[in-house]
């Protein structure tokens, strides 16, 4: 998956943005080729906010003009809508805020997560409906980086996919933010998680 930070001019970013085919232009990732999975870190000059999209590569633009720079062209996720909204709203130079979150629930599950061959049993440091926190001991995911995680020990438990949104180095154990984008059993099986969490009275962050 290709990450990166990108800040672009409020005109810029409306330009580029076409809401009802869920597509945005972004003078970036030339390199890249359709298909790819992409998460841009998106600022909006003059504004102090961001927000990430996630997206695939629909085209490219290898060679541009001022006019036309080179750039990629993407298909946005369907959950980064909101995000993608916000941000139109603050090139707009509309008032805008931060959404609440999703409520998120302080407890310590064991969790098994599957990075390429490998495979991990760690503690969650929160819980919510679409994603997690988890404490991490060694090398750290790159944001962007795409998980496998088990909520529980059964050999027929479905693993649900998940995308690294953050990562937090601390002094004995560092932290890991994850994004649900699993659906199905997994997806049912994580809320599950979170709901549970919920009900045994886990204090919210």
């Amino acid at each position: 998956m290709h990450v990166l930070a990108l800040d672009l001019e409020p005109a810029q970013f409306l330009s580029g943005w076409r809401p009802t085919a869920r597509l945005l232009f972004v003078p970036a990732l030339s390199d890249a080729r359709p298909g790819d999975p992409v998460a841009v870190r998106i600022g909006i000059v003059g504004h102090p906010i961001q927000a990430t999209v996630f997206a695939k590569v629909s085209s490219v633009r290898r060679v541009g003009r001022p006019s036309l720079p080179p750039g990629a062209e993407l298909a946005t996720d369907p959950a980064s809508e909101a995000a993608l909204a916000f941000l139109a709203a603050a090139a707009r130079g509309e008032d805008v805020t931060f959404r609440e979150r999703e409520p998120r629930w302080v407890v310590a599950q064991p969790v098994h997560v599957v990075r390429g061959a490998a495979r991990h049993r760690v503690l969650t440091a929160n819980v919510s409906a679409g994603g997690c926190a988890l404490q991490w001991d060694g090398a750290l995911p790159a944001a962007g980086d795409t998980l496998r995680v088990k909520v529980d020990d059964s050999v027929l438990a479905p693993a649900a996919e998940v995308i690294v949104c953050w990562s937090a180095l601390g002094h004995r154990v560092s932290t890991v933010g994850l994004r649900l984008v699993s659906g199905g059993l997994a997806g049912r099986a994580w809320r599950r998680m979170a709901a549970a969490a919920e009900r045994a009275g886990s204090k919210f962050v």
